[in-house]
């Protein structure tokens, strides 16, 4: 058995040893390929413990048990990144994935009842439109289309729907989240430009994805603690 393609995975499904190439930094198909990229994970290591101390501050973490499972997956993703930018496999590609998406379903939760109080069938439905948009970029469109970003096409019109809706926000929600969506299209954009700009820059830009991604979660977990209510909506769920 060997960590580019366990045992198991292979038995499973042999596609999911397959070598994944997406990004500019990565010219052979060693561990130690990807050094910026995987080294700027620990962004989310420092955006994790920062959001987690930010929470204890603000007496959070206690009576607010969603945003302690938020704040957890942080840290997470950095591990499941730098897992792929070390191994970069199909399935190591599935780990990066997974926590991502996560935390995206968790975090449109928490957004939806602390920040707009919309029931919790609106939220139900909401959440599964986007995660099935999610799996079906993901699965539908080829990897080199947007390098293999089509999955985050639903993130990006979640945050724009979110952050313009016409609803009354907590003062000050809305300037916090949409600083947080800045990022993010800023973040999108240089993900999307590490292919197009590898011949000027042979390091590329995705690095500055994960950067900018770990501010960004920092940023919504931020806005959440700092504007969010949860006492928004008068149903159990809210608690959640």
């Amino acid at each position: 058995m060997s960590m580019i393609c366990p045992s198991i995975f292979a038995s499973l499904n042999p596609g999911l040893c397959r070598a994944v190439d997406h990004y500019c930094e990565r010219t052979s198909e060693a561990w130690h390929a990807e050094p910026i990229n995987a080294a700027t994970n620990l962004a989310f290591l420092i955006a994790g413990w920062a959001a987690w101390r930010l929470a204890v501050k603000h007496a959070a973490l206690g009576k607010d048990r969603l945003l302690a499972v938020v704040i957890a997956v942080i840290p997470i993703i950095g591990v499941g990144s730098f897992t792929f930018h070390t191994l970069a496999t199909r399935w190591a590609e599935w780990i990066d994935v997974i926590p991502i998406l996560i935390f995206m379903l968790l975090y449109l939760w928490l957004a939806m009842t602390r920040f707009f109080g919309w029931a919790a069938w609106l939220r139900v439905l909401i959440l599964s439109a986007f995660f099935f948009a999610t799996f079906a970029l993901e699965f539908a469109v080829p990897g080199t289309i947007l390098w293999g970003g089509a999955m985050y096409l639903p993130t990006v019109a979640a945050f724009l729907a979110m952050g313009l809706a016409p609803t009354r926000w907590v003062e000050g929600a809305q300037r916090s989240f949409l600083l947080a969506v800045s990022v993010f299209m800023l973040s999108f954009t240089l993900r999307t430009l590490d292919a197009p700009l590898c011949t000027s820059l042979p390091f590329g830009t995705h690095f500055l994805w994960h950067v900018l991604n770990a501010a960004l979660l920092y940023l919504l977990v931020r806005a959440a603690i700092l504007h969010g209510s949860i006492a928004r909506v008068g149903d159990p769920l809210a608690e959640y």
